[in-house]
């Protein structure tokens, strides 16, 4: 149990480490964006932009090189120093691992069922079709619509059901990553 607490404890850690370098990155990124074009003296107005610039990308480039080693320096002396910390850290991404492959399951079962959706779709459009050109109006008793309604209750709505389920979740785990009440890598 403690061992668990101190792995949880060494993620929430590593994670706040993780957000805190993205809002540099992204502060760095938004001033170098606004990095202002300042004339020089006695230089016309028809100058290229860029020699006017007041903004090195290479230097910028190079810094933020040197910050990314820096920190990946310091993540790995952190994941040296605790042994036990590495037993936790392989139980952590095998769990990731399996909720991967959980999603993906998922998100291709997704895939089919829309497909199949436009498939049912396009049956009963034809149905309809075939009935309406027989002259006796829906009325008819034909295979092609019959079978269609045959299946309707217990294969296509729990079909269209579950795929509506799915995209009122997906938006409602956005919700929450964004509240924070769940992990940023919970369904990504």
């Amino acid at each position: 149990m403690l061992t668990a607490r101190a792995s949880l404890a060494r993620l929430r850690a590593r994670v706040a480490r993780d957000d805190r370098s993205r809002a540099r990155a992204s502060l760095a990124r938004v001033r170098a964006s606004r990095a202002r074009v300042v004339p020089r003296a006695g230089v016309s107005d028809d100058d290229d932009l860029t020699r006017r610039r007041d903004f090195d990308v290479s230097s910028e480039l190079e810094a933020d090189i040197a910050r990314y080693a820096e920190a990946k320096a310091r993540e790995t002396s952190a994941e040296g120093a605790s042994s036990s910390g590495a037993a936790s850290a392989s139980e952590s991404e095998e769990a990731a691992s399996a909720m991967d492959g959980i999603k993906e399951a998922i998100d291709t079962f997704l895939l089919y069922d829309f497909f199949v959706i436009l498939f049912i779709l396009s049956w009963l459009i034809v149905g309809v079709g075939v009935r309406l050109s027989k002259g006796n109006g829906l009325s008819y008793d034909e295979p092609f619509l019959g079978t269609w309604l045959f299946l309707w209750p217990f294969l296509f709505q729990p079909l269209l059901g579950v795929h509506m389920l799915a995209t009122l979740v997906s938006p409602a785990i956005g919700w929450a990553k964004k509240k924070n009440l769940v992990s940023e890598d919970t369904w990504q």
